[in-house]
C-alpha cells in the first residue's frame, strides 16, 4: 500500500480561511470605524465654526440695538434737533394717535382708554437718560 505524502497537505488553505476572514472583517471593521471617527470630527469642526460665527453676529446685534437705542434717546433727539437747527417740542398727550396694525386709530384722549403700559415696547433696549 503507498502511503500518502504527509507534506501534500491539499486542505492548507481551508485550515488559514476562518483566520483569513476574521483579519478581513477585523481590517474592514477598523476602515469603517476610522472613517466615521473623521467624519464626526470634521462636522464638529464645522459646527464649532458655526457657533463661533453665531456668538460674533449675536454681539454685533447687540452692539447694533444698544447703538439704535442711544439715537432713540430722548437726549440724543434734542442734542440732534439743535445740531440742525430745529425748535420742536414733545407732544402733548391729546395729540398722540397710536395706529394698529388693523388699521384702526386708538387715541390716547381720555382715562377710558387703556394705560401707556400698553403701549410700551419690552422688545428693545430702553436707556435712561
Amino acid at each position: 500500500m503507498i502511503r500518502r505524502n504527509r507534506k501534500k497537505n491539499d486542505a492548507g488553505f481551508v485550515n488559514h480561511l476562518p483566520w483569513a476572514l476574521t483579519l478581513a472583517l477585523g481590517v474592514a471593521f477598523a476602515l469603517a470605524y476610522e472613517h466615521l471617527h473623521e467624519r464626526t470630527e470634521s462636522v464638529g469642526r464645522e459646527l464649532k465654526a458655526l457657533e463661533i460665527k453665531r456668538d460674533q453676529l449675536i454681539d454685533q446685534i447687540h452692539r447694533q440695538q444698544y447703538a439704535w437705542a442711544r439715537l432713540q434717546s430722548p437726549l440724543s433727539l434734542e442734542q440732534a434737533l439743535r445740531e440742525q437747527g430745529l425748535v420742536m417740542t414733545w407732544p402733548e398727550r391729546d395729540q398722540i394717535v397710536r395706529i394698529r396694525v388693523d388699521g384702526t386709530v386708538d387715541a390716547l384722549t381720555g382715562p377710558e382708554n387703556r394705560s401707556l403700559n400698553h403701549y410700551a415696547r419690552t422688545d428693545r433696549i430702553v436707556l435712561n437718560d
